[in-house]
């Protein structure tokens, strides 16, 4: 069976990819992560995807690359990672509330495949008090967290509800790139 190199070094894709048995090793794309701004917003996420992968790609000619970019967007804001606690706080206070929309873009890059697509999850938080948020804060894991938040962690406390694929928000939209992933290697 032929191994994927996902061009990413988060922890959280690689727990998502440990679930699949497909075997993989992680490789990290030397990019500034800048979306194009031009695009609209899933062209531009599957825009950076595909930089991603292509840049690990270039230093792995042989692989099977797999980029991908995450994104929070609420009326017409990208969410990206905080920059520091009071931009975390920025975002929370947002969010609160509302519903938003959690963006992967995903690219695949070999010798012979060239492909990107992506995944959209609707996520709604309840009302979040400035206490809810100060206590989020002070647990430090909004750190290098699209929307200063994990769905995975102690976020799952603020989710009221969500509409598409879980895996999405925490980072790769798995049914779907497993789908994918089989039109191309033996798995």
């Amino acid at each position: 069976m032929r191994r994927v190199l996902l061009a990413s070094e988060s922890p959280r894709r690689r727990e998502l990819m440990n679930i699949t048995k497909i075997p993989f090793s992680c490789a990290s794309a030397q990019i500034e992560e800048k979306l194009d701004h031009q695009l609209p917003i899933y062209e531009a996420v599957m825009k950076l995807a595909r930089e991603k992968a292509k840049a690990v790609f270039e230093t792995h000619p042989d692989e099977f690359v797999v980029g991908a970019d995450t994104i929070v967007y609420i009326d017409g804001e990208v969410l990206g990672k905080p920059a520091d606690a009071e931009d975390a706080k920025r975002m929370l206070h947002k969010l609160s509330g509302t519903t938003h929309e959690v963006i992967t873009g995903v690219a695949l890059i070999s010798k012979d495949v060239d492909k990107t697509f992506y995944e959209s999850t609707k996520v709604t938080f309840i009302e979040l008090s400035d206490q809810d948020i100060e206590d989020y804060i002070r647990s430090k894991e909004h750190h290098d967290k699209a929307g200063a938040y994990a769905i995975q962690g102690k976020g799952m406390l603020f989710v009221k509800r969500i509409e598409g694929d879980y895996s999405n928000v925490v980072g790769l939209p798995m049914s779907h790139l497993v789908l994918e992933l089989k039109q191309y290697l033996e798995i």
